[in-house]
């Protein structure tokens, strides 16, 4: 037989068929009536060799030579001999079909052109046939040897792995090991099995091969076995290497082959946590303000999925503490109404806490920082962990208190948050929350509690300068400062040395925030300290409520009128921001 090139010319002689340049894609070409065609994306040329399969009748199938007229087989694949099944050829061209091989299947032995229905099938089609496989053989869904009658001529080998699933309904399998295999008697050795029942359509594949394309394995009784029955508290352990085997490693010894929520929390509480799987969710509606925990899931706490919360022992002299385990929804409302010491169109700060009232956990909310004109302090919450709670009852309108949903009396506390309403944010009627927090951040190592020190800047300065009035025009030093939250104290300290040449003459000391003053101390002078000097120290605690810089300055003048001053500006001044 000869090989020709896809043009159709002459190379060398063979047994097989050469390529052909083209082959059809599902449609009839319709070799008798010819023509120079356009196919699989080729535009063909006389003399061009092409695959017709897809013929209406199969009968007319083969490989053609193209031309302007009628197609004329190839003189390689004309004769009765040149055909067989299993006969292969290989496509050089084309969208679909570019270096595919199909085989001819058709079983006349001999192939008669003309009479026999010649088919060709996709190698890979082919192949997968030749690795799967039916059966009608009854058996039972189990585990051990199984022989099944099935077609003969198959790839299958010995040591191979096959998935067996009945055809009607694929949950109904076995996996095993092929152990023998001739003529039309396929034995295979069941090593795991899924479903139940005695069936007899079978479908049988070759795993990880193509024909195994979309089942899966078994997931049943043959995958794992173990002991006939089990020892309540006991560990199961493996029997052998395989993973396969289980047995009874009977009872852990202690805690050290268990592991419980309450070491988790004790690993939490030894890096300062609180507690463990929870976060703060908020809520507003009808101007009520709700704080709920979720899991780290986003759901509420449940059986499945509970959440952890760390306290202290209730009794002062005891360092001990104590998990409990929350299973069930938890939240707390602030009820419209209710300031919490908030002022309008402030911002503001609210600090969340879990209670443990006797093993049943509830929640407790405290707003620290309380300041007017005159006055601000911080609640601190570290370092105490007993307190009392505070019923909302009808208002709960005061800072520094711990409000919850009933009163209690010296029970444990741990810190889990805060939220904030930041400059911009604000709710512009206190006991009014119809905004959600600006902010939501919860406690973990390097969370400050109220009171804590954020940052400071320290200053040194020195000025001298006269002034014969009491008008404060000297502004010795200026230090800005950016607040971390527009909710937080800052701490101002300055102190100077003043002296006069005037005996009676006076000095003062003022600080202002921008162009406000906020504080201001004064002393005055004696004769032993003409030409002298005193220190005047001067602190406060400001709440600029500012998200941005924030100067300080430091001013001092003579403080008598009309006499002639100096002032010595000597000093130094400082800030610290306070969490509040």
């Amino acid at each position: 037989m000869s090989i020709n090139s896809i043009t159709g010319n002459t190379l060398l002689t063979s047994g097989s068929f050469p390529p052909v340049r083209a082959a059809s894609t599902g449609s009839a070409l319709n070799p008798a009536a010819g023509g120079l065609l356009v196919v699989d994306g080729i535009q063909l040329v006389a003399g061009d060799r092409v695959l017709c399969k897809d013929e209406v009748s199969a009968i007319n199938n083969g490989i053609y030579a193209a031309s302007t007229g009628p197609w004329v087989r190839t003189s390689d694949a004309a004769g009765n001999q040149q055909f067989f099944s299993g006969l292969a050829v290989t496509v050089a061209l084309g969208a679909i079909n570019a270096g595919l091989t199909f085989i001819c299947t058709c079983t006349d032995d001999p192939v008669v052109v003309g009479t026999s229905l010649i088919t060709f099938s996709a190698q890979s089609i082919v192949a997968t046939a030749m690795l799967s496989a039916t059966s009608i053989t009854s058996f039972a869904i189990g585990i051990g040897s199984k022989t099944f009658t099935i077609q003969s001529g198959k790839a299958f080998q010995i040591g191979q792995w096959v998935l067996i699933q009945e055809t009607s309904n694929s949950a109904n399998q076995m996996l095993g090991q092929i152990i023998a295999y001739s003529g039309t008697s396929l034995t295979v050795n069941m090593i795991a099995v899924g479903g139940s029942g005695t069936h007899a359509d079978w479908t049988i594949v070759l795993t990880n091969s193509p024909a195994a394309a979309g089942t899966q394995p078994p997931i049943g009784t043959g995958n794992v076995t173990g002991p006939g029955s089990s020892t309540v508290g006991h560990i199961a352990a493996f029997a052998d290497a395989t993973g396969k085997v289980l047995a009874d490693g009977g009872a852990p010894i202690g805690a050290v082959n268990t592991i419980t929520p309450s070491m988790f929390a004790a690993a939490a509480i030894s890096l300062g946590a609180t507690m463990l799987n929870g976060t703060v969710a908020p809520l507003v509606a009808s101007n009520a303000l709700t704080l709920a925990i979720k899991t780290l899931a986003g759901n509420d706490p449940s059986a499945n999925d509970p959440v952890f919360f760390m306290f202290r022992s209730a009794t002062p002299s005891s360092g001990s503490y104590s998990v409990v385990e929350v299973t069930a929804p938890l939240s707390i409302t602030v009820p419209a109404g209710s300031t919490l010491g908030f002022q309008n169109a402030t911002p503001g700060r609210i600090w969340l806490l879990a209670v443990n009232n006797g093993g049943a956990v509830s929640l407790a909310v405290i707003n620290c920082l309380a300041f007017n004109a005159n006055s601000a302090s911080i609640f601190p919450l570290a370092g105490q962990g007993i307190a009392n709670i505070t019923a909302f009852g009808s208002g709960a309108n005061s800072a520094q208190v711990l409000f919850g949903a009933s009163s209690l009396s010296n029970v444990p506390y741990a810190v889990l948050g805060f939220v904030t309403w930041e400059v911009g944010g604000t709710l512009g009627t206190a006991g009014t929350w119809n905004l959600t927090p600006t902010r939501v951040e919860l406690y973990r190592p390097g969370v400050p509690l109220p009171g804590a020190e954020l940052q400071r800047s320290l200053s040194a300065f020195g000025t001298n300068t006269t002034n014969a009035t009491s008008t404060p025009t000297n502004s010795v030093v200026t230090l800005p400062i950016t607040p971390s939250s527009s909710v937080n104290l800052v701490e101002v300290y300055a102190q100077g040395l003043l002296s006069n040449s005037i005996d009676t003459d006076g000095g003062l000391i003022r600080l202002v925030r921008g162009s406000t003053p906020i504080g201001m101390g004064n002393c005055q002078m004696i004769a032993a300290a003409a030409n002298g000097g005193v220190s005047i120290p001067i602190s406060w605690l400001d709440v600029p409520q500012s998200l941005s810089a924030v100067t300080y300055t430091v001013q001092v003048w003579a403080s008598v009128g009309g006499t002639a001053g100096y002032p010595n500006g000597n000093g130094i001044i400082g800030l610290k921001e306070l969490m509040a």
